[in-house]
């Protein structure tokens, strides 16, 4: 898998199944908690005052980075674990950028997992 990869769809395929297979609806409805789960998450980081606050922005990333990861989010693991890692030395601005970039990618990535996987559309 390329770093730039947004998707690790081996790492779906694990979850859900290949294609030809029968799709799981218990981790479907687990996607989806995810999915509502790392909304808030994004919504408590875009909150949280950045210099104040370090400590909680360092745990709400590490927390959406490994569901993230888990469900094959590449970049959206990666960004955040830029900000995780560099949570003493990141700038505001190089905070933000992560943030931002995590954000787009967490939602580019629900649309290319719900194209793939019909079982997944509301």
């Amino acid at each position: 898998m390329r770093d730039s990869e947004l998707i690790d769809w081996e790492q779906l395929e694990m979850i859900f199944g290949e294609e030809e297979e029968e799709f799981d609806e218990e981790m479907g409805d687990l996607f989806r908690e995810f999915i509502e789960d790392g909304r808030d998450r994004l919504v408590t980081l875009k909150g949280t005052v950045f210099d104040s606050n370090r400590e909680t922005i360092a745990r709400e990333s590490h927390r959406l980075k490994g569901s993230s990861s888990n469900f094959g989010f590449t970049r959206v693991a990666t960004s955040l674990a830029n900000i995780e890692d560099n949570i003493e030395t990141i700038s505001p601005e190089a905070y933000q950028t992560s943030l931002t970039q995590a954000e787009v990618d967490f939602f580019a990535s629900i649309k290319e997992v719900e194209a793939k996987y019909d079982g997944l559309r509301n």
